[in-house]
C-alpha cells in the first residue's frame, strides 16, 4: 500500500497538472470497454448453467472492443493515444518529482524515448493480455458444461491466472522510469528495472492490482444494476484513474528503490 498512498498524495497535491492526461485516459478507455458480450452470457443463463459460447467469453476478456469495424476502430485509436498519454505523463511526472519542474519544453525533452518505450511495453502487455484471454476464453467454455460449482472452479482459476499476469507485470514496472533516467538501451533497462523490482514486487503487485481491481469491481456493479450505458461512462472514469495511478506508481517505486531525493515535495 505504500506507493498506492503515495500516489494519491502526489495526484492530490497536482491534481490540475494531471487533468489533461487524466482525460485523455478517460475518453481512451471509453470505446474499449464492451459489455455487449458479458450481456450475452448473462442473458444466456438457463436452468442453472452458462450456454455462452467460446466466442463471447474472448469478448468478454479480450482488452478490445470488436463488435464491429467502429469499434474496431476506435480501439485503436485508443490505444495510440494511450501510448501518446503515457509518453506525456511519464515524461511529466518524471521531470516534477526529479527537477521540480513543470515546464513544457523539459517535458517535450524526453517525450521521444517514452513514447519508444510506451509502444513497446503497449503492445507486450496487449499481446500478453490476449493470450491470457485466450486461456481464460478455453477454461470458462470448458468449466460451462460442467455443474455451478464447477463452474465457480473456473472462475477461481481465471482469477488466479489474471493474478500471475499482474504479479508477473510487477517485475517490470520500473522498465520505462529506469530507461528514462537512466539512458540505458532497452535491454540493459529491462534488466535493470527487473533486478530492482525484484526487491519491491509485492508493493508493486499491489500498486497495479488495486486500482485494477477497485476498477473493475465498481464498473461491473454499475453494469450489473444501471445497464450498460452507465457502465461504459463508470469504466471510462474507473479505468481511466487506475491507469492514472499506475502510471504514477512506478515513478514512486522507482524514486523509493533508488533513493531518489524527490524534487516536487521541496518548498521554495
Amino acid at each position: 500500500m505504500k506507493y498506492i498512498i503515495e500516489t494519491l498524495k502526489y495526484i492530490k497535491n497536482n491534481f490540475f497538472l494531471l487533468i489533461p492526461s487524466l482525460a485523455v485516459a478517460m475518453l481512451a478507455f471509453a470505446p474499449i470497454i464492451d459489455f455487449s458480450a458479458g450481456a450475452r452470457i448473462a442473458e444466456g443463463f438457463s436452468d442453472g448453467k452458462i450456454t455462452a459460447g467460446f466466442s463471447d467469453w474472448f469478448k468478454l476478456f479480450m482488452p478490445f472492443n470488436s463488435e464491429n469495424w467502429i469499434t474496431i476502430v476506435l480501439s485503436i485509436a485508443a490505444y495510440v493515444a494511450l501510448v501518446l498519454d503515457v509518453a506525456f505523463t511519464h515524461s511529466m511526472v518524471d521531470k516534477h518529482i526529479r527537477f521540480g519542474s513543470r515546464n513544457f519544453r523539459s517535458i517535450l525533452s524526453s517525450f521521444t524515448i517514452n513514447f519508444i518505450y510506451g509502444l513497446v511495453s503497449m503492445i507486450a502487455v496487449a499481446a500478453a493480455a490476449l493470450i491470457l484471454a485466450l486461456l481464460m476464453a478455453i477454461i470458462m467454455t470448458a468449466f460451462s458444461l460442467a455443474p455451478a460449482y464447477v463452474f465457480i472452479a473456473g472462475a477461481v482459476i481465471c482469477v488466479l491466472l489474471a493474478l500471475f499476469f499482474v504479479f508477473v507485470t510487477a517485475h517490470f514496472f520500473l522498465w520505462l522510469p529506469c530507461a528514462e533516467i537512466t539512458g540505458y538501451r532497452m535491454s540493459e533497462a529491462l534488466y535493470s528495472s527487473y533486478a530492482q523490482a525484484r526487491t519491491i514486487r509485492w508493493r508493486n503487485f499491489v500498486a497495479i492490482a488495486l486500482p485494477l481491481a477497485v476498477a473493475l469491481v465498481i464498473t461491473t456493479l454499475i453494469a450489473v444494476f444501471l445497464g450498460n450505458a452507465a457502465a461504459i461512462i463508470a469504466g471510462a472514469i474507473c479505468f481511466g484513474c487506475a491507469y492514472m495511478v499506475i502510471i504514477v506508481s512506478s515513478y514512486m517505486a522507482y524514486a523509493d528503490v533508488e533513493g531518489i531525493e524527490r524534487e516536487d515535495l521541496r518548498k521554495y
